[in-house]
């Protein structure tokens, strides 16, 4: 799995997630985020359309309040699993956007904003 790697989970959640974070330059924090349904009380600093990836079907956005960081042993053995399931990877363009998005964002945990600054992906 690589940045920009996409899945879902197998339980309930219908939310697409996103390997945001370098697993080469650190396999052990993995910085990843999931899609959401654009609404009034939904951050929008990085907003999603049609055509963005294949599993958008309206506005949606990065809900980087709920950012999570797990390690890509812990991913490997969940796809394993069945827990969950790739879909097609984000594109570069947008995987950047996402990037900048959480240096935007209000509600990503400042430790995860610094995963993507320490690994050279951002800037402050």
């Amino acid at each position: 799995m690589d940045a920009g790697t996409t899945f879902l989970r197998s339980d309930s959640d219908k939310h697409l997630w996103i390997i945001v974070s370098d697993p080469r330059a650190d396999a052990e924090t993995i910085l990843i985020v999931n899609l959401t349904s654009l609404d009034a009380r939904k951050e929008n600093v990085c907003v999603l359309h049609v055509g963005d990836h294949p599993w958008i079907r309206h506005d949606t956005c990065v809900n980087y309040a709920d950012a999570v960081v797990t390690s890509l042993t812990k991913l490997f053995a969940a796809k394993d699993a069945g827990a969950i399931v790739l879909h097609d990877p984000i594109s570069d363009v947008v995987l950047r956007r996402i990037r900048e998005g959480a240096m935007k964002s209000a509600r990503i945990s400042l430790d995860y904003a610094d995963i993507l600054i320490n690994q050279g992906l951002v800037q402050p």
